[in-house]
């Protein structure tokens, strides 16, 4: 089944009227509410039977004739959220306001993301001040909004948080907050799409790009990064600082915070603005070095970002390894300390600011085209690499993955290089649900398309393989890139490089590996490895 759909997200924040870094006084003492662990896929199976009658008259997609994957929402959506923070009880409560051009098909769906044990709570829905019928079918939310042309709904909800290792929830004092209110729901020709489950790794999500005016209360002495700028802040009495934040075709709402954060900033040249969250003082010097040289990297061969302002944030041990979040790019303090069985701190801090470009800016549909962004920002990834470190650098790299490759070994963080336990692999080019294990995971969607990007550069020579990224990117700022459009791109620019490229994303991997000789070149058609 391939369904195309989308990612929305964005920006960062902080505290000051132009700042994006919110600074304050002593952070209060606290008493914390420790909550149980993140359990992956417990909305998913608790309601699996209840989630398939609700998606029963969903039509299977026709074959690449059809793009499934066009985002069919009114836009831009925007979202009006007013939410606070509140650490004793691990839990925000907040009320946004939806609205979109066009009236949606009823019932009109909501994404419930965190899949925690208690997730998100909605507790009423209003359309035009008057209450709404409303269903909560495990990740999801149904609104029977009924005929008219209102095209606002207010929501309200409470978000627990959990405690511990996570992506999402709060250890050692650090917030990492992301997907913690009802989103839209994405459209596609064929209706409202089905969000895969978690399976404990990747990003399962689709969102839509939206525009965003959020206003975050939080108790005083945090630093909070975020993804849209900061246009005020103001204490109250109760030991609280509001702030106003307000972002642009943003791929969804994120913030990190902690007491514990020391903020430095960096301003490149034409004037980019890039905030370090730092936790461990003595990755300061090397944080900064990756950061400057990557994001003047990646402006030079993509294109300037849409933002003047991006952060990179160091998240405490044992959360989020590294993690993509909309103009966020977070970072294990053990990655830097060495303590991960993939050491190349510097390589996946490069990685998560690539997202930047390819998922900030320029989205896809995560659940459903992973390949996509994880390809792109890894790829970029080896990019700063040959920059930085020269191009020996970058050759002994792709030449270290193609051996991985022709042998089969993993590409995950957790078991770099270790012998997969089968090589009967299928193709790139299939969406999140259909993935099994992590090894798998990174094999297909990471490794696999660095190494296609390499042989389409081979082949196209550096000027055309170049100007077609510059391109692909300045076409799709602020948009959704599906796997169609990418295909439609490439073809423009060297109607020859797509034979190429869809039998890297098509093929098995037992048939790529026949037309790829040890250099990592791939052969075509009849020509002989």
């Amino acid at each position: 089944m391939r369904r195309w759909i989308g990612v929305a997200l964005a920006l960062l924040i902080a505290l000051g009227s132009t700042s994006l870094v919110v600074k304050t006084a002593a952070y209060p003492e606290r008493s914390w509410v420790q909550l149980a662990a993140a359990v992956a896929h417990y909305a998913h199976r608790t309601f699996e039977s209840e989630w398939a009658k609700a998606f029963a008259s969903r039509e299977e997609p026709a074959a690449r004739d059809v793009d499934p994957g066009k985002p069919q929402t009114a836009s831009p959506i925007t979202y009006e959220i007013e939410a606070k923070l509140d650490p004793q009880q691990h839990q925000i409560r907040g009320r946004e306001t939806v609205e979109w051009r066009e009236p949606l098909p009823s019932p009109v769906h909501f994404y419930l993301y965190p899949l925690n044990p208690g997730g998100i709570q909605v507790h009423g829905v209003y359309r035009d001040g008057k209450s709404v019928p409303y269903q909560v079918l495990g990740e999801q939310l149904l609104i029977q909004v009924g005929s008219g042309t209102s095209k606002r709904l207010t929501l309200e909800f409470t978000t627990d948080i959990p405690s511990g290792g996570t992506r999402y929830g709060e250890r050692d004092g650090v917030w990492i907050l992301a997907y913690w209110y009802p989103i839209l729901a994405s459209l596609d020709q064929t209706g409202w799409i089905t969000p895969p489950p978690s399976k404990g790794f990747g990003e399962p999500y689709i969102v839509d790009t939206a525009d965003y005016r959020v206003t975050w209360t939080a108790p005083k002495g945090m630093t909070w990064y975020a993804s849209a700028p900061a246009q005020s802040a103001v204490p109250s009495g109760d030991g609280t600082v509001t702030v106003k934040m307000d972002g642009r075709a943003l791929r969804n709402f994120a913030l990190v915070g902690s007491a514990g954060y020391q903020d430095t900033t960096l301003t490149l040249a034409d004037g980019l603005t890039v905030h370090v969250g730092i936790l461990a003082p003595e990755h300061r010097a090397a944080l900064e070095a990756t950061a400057t040289a990557a994001l003047n990297l990646y402006r030079a061969r993509f294109g300037p970002l849409p933002t003047q302002a991006v952060a990179l944030v160091e998240t405490p041990p044992g959360t989020t390894f590294a993690q993509e979040l909309p103009n966020l790019a977070l970072i294990d303090v053990d990655l830097w300390n060495g303590q991960m069985p993939e050491q190349d701190a510097d390589r996946w801090t490069a990685h998560e600011l690539a997202h930047l470009w390819w998922y900030s800016a320029v989205g896809d549909y995560e659940g459903l085209t992973p390949w996509m962004d994880e390809g792109l920002a890894d790829y970029s990834s080896y990019l700063y690499e040959e920059s930085r470190y020269g191009p020996e650098a970058y050759e002994a790299a792709m030449n270290r993955l193609t051996s991985w490759f022709r042998e089969g070994r993993s590409y995950s963080p957790g078991h770099p290089g270790v012998a997969l336990p089968t090589r009967d692999l299928g193709a790139t080019e299939r969406p999140y649900e259909d993935f099994d294990t992590e090894w798998q995971y990174y094999f297909l969607e990471y490794l696999r398309p660095v190494l296609m990007y390499r042989d389409l550069r081979r082949a196209m020579g550096d000027d055309r393989f170049f100007s077609w990224l510059q391109t692909l990117y300045r076409q799709h700022v602020g948009e959704v890139l599906t796997a169609d459009r990418w295909r439609d791109s490439l073809q423009q620019a060297d109607p020859a490089a797509l034979e190429r490229a869809n039998l890297w994303l098509d093929a098995p991997y037992r048939t790529v590996l026949r037309q790829l000789d040890p250099g990592g070149n791939l052969h075509l058609a009849d020509e002989t490895p």
